[in-house]
């Protein structure tokens, strides 16, 4: 399995899991926005085998963050179960689609999420309650539909999409909603790992190599997430989404210019 890979792609990949497993486990995101640009723009794989590669090493990092924030009672577990409906099939959908859609689609489709995302966070990050009742069930499986549809086709675990949302409209604090986001990230992850699999989009040596690097970093960014306050997290987390925004709308650019 490792025999094809040499000893910089391994060094490349235990540094892309330690780096998406901090950044995974401080916002409660699957690390997949940080994997997939450093895999194409640093370690050179192909577009669409990065997102699917990438799905499949948030698997153990989302694991580990869901148990680091669930060990401090930071998960919703109900509102888990109900963005879980929506993120399984959601999940089984986007990568159907990411076999399907053009390199470009995938290249600005994955750079104008982080832009929107980002923007949102800024715009506003104070939590409320906008929905109720089964109101509020319907608008979660939604958003998990959604997720899981990102997570599929973009190879990022859909926190990116889950808390802002989780903040924002159902009235969840930062910490609760990062610790929610990466339990859902957990069932679309494997969801869509299995079908990934099948159609052997994964380069399986790359994914284990990131995945477990990623693991024990997840645990020291949960930590940090409790340390720094919530509002300079989330702020920074939105700069962070817009710098590697901006980095994948160049290189479509230059491609663009190349061709």
């Amino acid at each position: 399995m490792f025999s094809n890979i040499s000893r910089k792609q391994i060094k490349q990949s235990l540094v892309v899991g330690l780096l998406a497993g901090i950044l995974a486990g401080m916002f409660g995101v699957g690390g997949g926005f940080l994997m997939v640009p450093l895999y194409v723009l640093w370690m050179g794989l192909d577009q669409r085998r990065s997102h699917a590669t990438s799905l499949a090493a948030v698997l153990p990092i989302a694991v580990a963050g869901a148990i680091g924030y669930s060990t401090s009672d930071y998960v919703d577990w109900n509102a888990a179960a109900a963005l879980l409906v929506g993120s399984i099939v959601g999940a089984l959908y986007g990568v159907k689609l990411l076999g399907q859609v053009s390199l470009k689609f995938l290249q600005l489709g994955f750079a104008g999420l982080l832009y929107l995302s980002a923007m949102r966070l800024i715009w506003s990050s104070t939590p409320e309650q906008l929905l109720e009742g089964n109101a509020a069930i319907a608008f979660l499986v939604v958003v998990g539909f959604f997720a899981g549809v990102m997570s599929g086709l973009f190879g990022v675990g859909g926190g990116i999409v889950m808390v802002p949302a989780l903040i924002i409209a159902s009235g969840m604090d930062s910490l609760t909603a990062r610790g929610t986001s990466l339990a859902v990230i957990v069932g679309s992850a494997i969801s869509g790992t299995i079908a990934n699999l099948r159609k052997g989009n994964i380069d399986v040596a790359f994914a284990l190599l990131t995945g477990l690097a990623g693991v024990p970093a997840t645990f020291i960014g949960v930590y940090l997430s409790q340390q720094v306050p919530q509002r300079i997290a989330l702020i920074l987390f939105s700069f962070i989404l817009l710098a590697i925004a901006t980095q994948q709308a160049r290189k479509v650019q230059l491609s663009s210019a190349v061709h």
